[in-house]
């Protein structure tokens, strides 16, 4: 493993083995800790972790131990988070716990109402063959380390894939993503997204 590899997957270690938090312990307010964090988050992320924005993912509902990985992954620059740059720089550790705690804790998005209905069938003819469901959970509500992809946005799903297809994203699972997404046309892409922005 690249000296740089060692290192990131070093620091991702040390701030992620503390995650759990129990499940009695979550609220619905988020921890004093974390309310000036929140303040930036709430313009691409929405107040309730449910984004508003194009280009923006729901954070709500997802995996503690997700959303640590993916934060430290753009603090420490296995990641390149563009307009997060400036946010996840300054986070220390007990802030990325605290923030996978927070949005494992709110009540995930709402299927989308709008977009393109999918057939059941045709987007499972595209999913099934590529074993999503063996990470992501049979009902996409993602686990540990990955995401959550029911009611996600769909432009956002279809950025992801596409970044995966083209070795953009950067982080832990990306040779099975990229060996998931590689067969994927575009419109592959978008019958997929379209269905699981869809899904409770």
């Amino acid at each position: 493993m690249p000296a740089k590899a060692r290192f990131l997957f070093a620091a991702m270690i040390a701030v992620v083995l503390p995650w759990a938090l129990p499940s009695a312990a979550r609220a619905a307010d988020p921890p004093a800790g974390i309310k000036s964090v929140l303040q930036t988050c709430v313009a691409c992320h929405g107040s309730k972790g449910i984004s508003p924005m194009v280009g923006s993912p729901s954070l709500a509902g997802q995996p503690n131990i997700f959303t640590q990985y993916q934060l430290v992954f753009m603090r420490d620059g296995g990641r390149k988070p563009g307009v997060m740059s400036a946010v996840v720089k300054t986070l220390t550790d007990d802030h990325i716990r605290e923030l996978g705690a927070y949005y494992e804790s709110l009540a995930p998005p709402p299927p989308a109402k709008t977009g393109p209905a999918v057939e059941e069938a045709k987007a499972m003819a595209l999913i099934k063959p590529r074993h999503c469901d063996n990470c992501h959970k049979e009902d996409f509500s993602g686990q540990g380390e990955t995401a959550r992809l029911a009611g996600q946005r769909a432009d956002y799903l279809v950025k992801s894939m596409k970044d995966f297809r083209g070795a953009e994203r950067r982080g832990r699972g990306l040779g099975a993503m990229m060996e998931v997404s590689a067969t994927l046309k575009d419109e592959d892409i978008q019958t997929i997204a379209a269905y699981l922005a869809r899904k409770p």
